[in-house]
Formats: structure tokens, sequence, C-alpha cells
């Protein structure tokens, strides 16, 4: 009996492009977080590019802070690239990379000595639709 191989990805690397925080004032806040994915798998690599951008928005619009990220995944060569489009790339990868993106703005608000932005934990499987069809393959 053969055994299935089961398709995998496996994190390389996180990397923050860009980030900016604008502060007015400081206090009580209440935010509203956006998420812009973006992804690019590049064959000749064997590699999967998740850019996700971040944004954090305080309602009464007390502060805004902006994070684009990159963060990069191989995968098998030879691997069937629709089985990694449906479901590894859309799920898997938002999921491992928001937790890096979640310290890096406890960390950026921290270092500014102002105050801690702590990101609640998301279910990440709504931004999946948009990333499919920004999904870009290059040869």
């Amino acid at each position: 009996m053969s055994e299935v191989q089961q398709a995998a990805i496996r994190f390389v690397n996180f990397f923050v492009k860009e980030s900016h925080i604008i502060l007015t004032e400081q206090g009580e806040f209440s935010i509203k977080v956006n998420f812009t994915p973006k992804g690019y798998i590049f064959k000749a690599l064997n590699q999967f590019h998740l850019e996700l951008n971040v944004e954090v928005i305080e309602e009464a619009n007390k502060f805004n802070i902006q994070v684009k990220t990159v963060s990069i995944f191989d995968y098998d060569q030879g691997a069937e690239i629709k089985d990694y489009t449906n479901s590894l790339f859309l799920v898997n990868a938002p999921a491992i990379a928001f937790p890096y993106i979640r310290a890096y703005v406890s960390n950026l608000t921290t270092q500014s000595g102002l105050f801690t932005v702590t990101l609640p934990t998301f279910n990440l499987t709504s931004i999946g639709n948009n990333l499919k069809t920004s999904m870009q393959v290059i040869e």
C-alpha cells in the first residue's frame, strides 16, 4: 500500500517592510483592525510570499498604526499548486504570520514610550477570499 503524502508548507522568514504609528492622544481606546493580503507564488523558488498589511485604527482617531509585512514559506518541489492555493496558502499562512504581526505591534507601541496595543486573536479564515483573488503566480 502506498503512503499518501501530505501537502505542507514550511515557514522560512518574516520581516516588516514598513511601519507607521501616528498618535494624536492617549487614554482609553477602542480599535478596529483591517487586513489587506496579497500572495505571490514563486514557482522557480518553490516559495509562497504572503504580504499582509495591517491597519489598526482607534475608533475616535486617537492613533493609527500601519504595518506592511512579508512572510516567506517553502513548499515541496513538484507540488500541485492547486492543493496549496485552496487551503495552506489561504488559511495556514496567515495564521502562522499573525502572531509575528501581533508581537511587532505590541513592541512598536511599547517601545514608543506611549502605551501598549495588544491586538486580539483573530480567526483569519475570512481573509482567505481576498487573498485568493489577489494571488499571483510568478514562473
